[in-house]
């Protein structure tokens, strides 16, 4: 199995490098994906190295040695999350894993694509406590094309498992993938509607992947769409209050959001989520803040804020 490098160096496991405060340990299951996901550095067709999810690298240890490690730092872990990429054997690893942290009572996630209720039972029967279920694309023109398969089965399996297991599903969702600000938008209400929460990530090109040359979102447009999500999910405002030019860029929130505080623009989706430097480069700007936020002012609409 794999850990993230920043939470392999938490753990002590690896010597070099800064060390983070990690309040989520991320694993890995799997590698290479039997999906192809234009945008996914595990997917079927990738040259992205196996190591890599996203940009960060995930070096391979031995289970036990994991297992040692979180037992010796479980006081300082708030949650532990599995990323599990469909292939063979990743399932069944994963439920090992669970089996042998179970008595430490740790909080767990796994983010893994399930297609039924009855799917995702077996992962909450397995000791998860939430579990993530990927959208990323959100406009229904790109989703066949970026992900495969069709939107509208995708939002219905959300609303499905969403009653089954109220408040206990995540699902991200990828900013720059061809949506408008309001196309996101009215994703992240319908999400807050069925009470799940929604993991936001900005696209970051991969080379080896299909849309290693498609650009990143801007940060302006990134920032407008952190606050939407902040607003609904706290209740401040409803999707059906915005307001948006013609090209559907967010110019209005329904209510003053100049003194918006700065925790709407750290990372979002299972509580206590980090995922330092999973959109971007240390050193430059962050779309997703992990922790004291550093932002520069953004535009909405034409005022700064």
């Amino acid at each position: 199995m794999r850990l993230s490098y920043g939470s392999a160096r938490f753990l002590e496991l690896v010597k070099s490098g800064p060390k983070l405060d990690m309040k989520t340990i991320y694993t890995m299951f799997g590698e290479r994906c039997k999906f192809d996901c234009a945008y996914c550095a595990q997917a079927k067709t990738s040259f992205t190295p196996e190591k890599m999810l996203s940009r960060v690298v995930w070096p391979k240890f031995v289970m036990g040695d994991i297992v040692e490690a979180i037992e010796k730092y479980h006081e300082k872990i708030k949650r532990i999350c599995l990323q599990v990429v469909s292939s063979d054997s990743a399932q069944t690893e994963a439920f090992e894993f669970l089996k042998k942290i179970k008595d430490l009572k740790i909080p767990t996630s796994a983010s893994v694509r399930v297609f039924s209720v009855k799917e995702a039972k077996t992962w909450f029967d397995n000791g998860v406590e939430r579990l993530g279920v990927a959208t990323d694309v959100v406009s229904e023109e790109f989703y066949p094309e970026y992900r495969g398969g069709n939107l509208k089965t995708q939002l219905q399996l959300l609303e499905d498992l969403s009653r089954a297991f109220p408040h206990r599903i995540t699902t991200h969702a990828i900013a720059g993938l061809g949506e408008t600000e309001k196309e996101m938008a009215e994703f992240i209400q319908k999400m807050h509607d069925w009470h799940i929460t929604v993991g936001l990530f900005a696209f970051t090109p991969l080379k080896g992947t299909k849309l290693e040359k498609h650009p990143k979102p801007t940060m302006e447009s990134y920032r407008r769409i952190q606050v939407a999500r902040y607003v609904i999910e706290n209740d401040l405002s409803s999707v059906k209050d915005f307001s948006f030019t013609q090209e559907g860029e967010i110019v209005d929130y329904g209510i003053d959001v100049e003194n918006i505080p700065e925790k709407a623009f750290l990372t979002s989706g299972c509580p206590n989520c980090t995922r330092p430097y999973y959109n971007e480069d240390p050193g430059e700007e962050l779309y997703n803040f992990f922790d004291e936020v550093k932002r520069k002012p953004f535009r909405i609409g034409d005022r700064k804020v």
